[in-house]
């Protein structure tokens, strides 16, 4: 009875282990990585940004403009309109407040109504406090999303589901509050993302799965799958000469007195966006060949290390395409604007922007080809065959 009890606790220690060390991380990872530097979490802004209510449209005035060297007049309106503060120092109150639309940005944020939640830029001037919509709040929508989200999570995975939840906004965290600064700060983008994507392997499949043996061998082939595309992020740089600077916000990083290495930015991007994947594949993978091994323990570590392959073929093709319509995905304005004012074909394939993102779907699918023979390997060698002894009808009579 006291050995059972002992093999319950087990699971639970190493579920407060696991978030001891998580907390610790990120604690420590976030005093490391700003140590002597500004960065975004505490730079300041000129101005205070309120949220507020619209409540009435008051008038809507419109006036025109000529830039220079342009023969067309290009038309201003400006709405004001009255709101009311949902935050900073005027909670409660009623403010007058004013939207301007250029005809160059028109479509960027669409005129204001009565009910939407705005977002005031409060800018003081010698008139008083001008308070101008600087956006539309969008938060409230996606947090009500995401609720639904975990609400959805917790009623169909119940306790694991919550362990996934945990994981996730534990990968979130150490994204934001240790990676993000310590790129911000001028840190080695290349040591932190491979600390960052270590952290997420361990905390995910520690609270999420267990301290077990699928679980060390999924990261183990993890850690691989991840030095892997580090490895081709290396081998590419030089014949490729990637700068980074691929859009306008790498190039404003440039400026920034951090001393940020865009061209290592590259690099952290297919880390973090190849780890997921990588460990959905080697959890896939372990929990197949575990499931294997137990219903046919007598089945020899070659020919269970052929029977990953088999599963791995599988996967290959779906999280291959997995990646590569990710990538696509994310970058699908940018790709349009570069087909639409390239040239040609050649052109646009040889554009810095488009070849890094081939070179990240390349990167994550050769990772992905890489952890199936490894996980496989590794399943071989921890999988061990077990001996059955043979049952006689000696042997059977005397267990009678």
């Amino acid at each position: 009875m006291k050995q059972s009890k002992n093999k319950l606790d087990r699971p639970m220690i190493v579920y407060i282990i696991t978030l001891v060390f998580a907390i610790l991380f990120l604690v420590v990872g976030n005093r490391v990585a700003t140590q002597g530097k500004t960065t975004i979490f505490g730079a300041k802004h000129e101005g205070d940004f309120w949220r507020a209510r619209v409540l009435d449209i008051i008038k809507t005035e419109k006036s025109s403009y000529t830039m220079d060297g342009a023969e067309d007049e290009m038309s201003v309106t400006t709405i004001f309109f009255e709101a009311k503060a949902l935050s900073g120092k005027k909670k409660g109150e009623t403010l007058r407040c004013k939207q301007e639309q250029d005809q160059m940005f028109s479509m960027l944020v669409p005129m204001v109504q009565s009910g939407d939640t705005v977002l005031l830029d409060a800018m003081s001037s010698q008139d008083g406090t001008n308070y101008i919509m600087y956006d539309y709040v969008r938060t409230t929508p996606l947090v009500l999303l995401g609720l639904l989200y975990i609400g959805l999570v917790l009623l169909f995975a119940r306790k694991k589901g919550f362990n996934t939840l945990l994981s996730f906004a534990l990968s979130l965290i150490a994204i934001f509050l240790v990676l993000v600064p310590a790129v911000l700060s001028g840190h080695n983008i290349y040591f932190w993302s491979l600390l960052i994507c270590f952290y997420i392997v361990i905390t995910n499949l520690m609270l999420v799965q267990g301290a077990s043996s699928k679980s060390l061998v999924a990261a183990l082939g993890c850690f691989g799958g991840v030095l892997s595309s580090g490895l081709i992020m290396a081998m590419m740089n030089k014949p490729m000469h990637i700068t980074g600077l691929i859009d306008e916000e790498s190039i404003q990083l440039t400026y920034l007195k951090s001393g940020i290495n865009v061209k290592s930015t590259i690099f952290c991007m297919i880390m973090i966006g190849s780890v997921g994947a990588l460990m959905d594949v080697t959890m896939d993978i372990a929990a197949a060949l575990h499931e294997l091994r137990e219903n046919n323990p007598a089945l020899s570590s070659r020919s269970l290390m052929k029977s990953g392959f088999n599963i791995g073929k599988d996967l290959i093709g779906t999280m291959a395409n997995t990646l590569v319509l990710a990538y696509i995905g994310g970058s699908l304005g940018q790709l349009l604007v570069m087909i639409t004012y390239s040239s040609g074909m050649t052109q646009m394939l040889n554009r810095e922007l488009i070849a890094v993102e081939i070179l990240q779907s390349l990167a994550g699918c050769l990772s992905v080809l890489a952890v199936v023979p490894l996980t496989s390997f590794i399943c071989s060698i921890f999988y061990k065959p077990k001996h059955i002894p043979v049952q006689t009808a000696e042997t059977a009579e005397t267990e009678e």
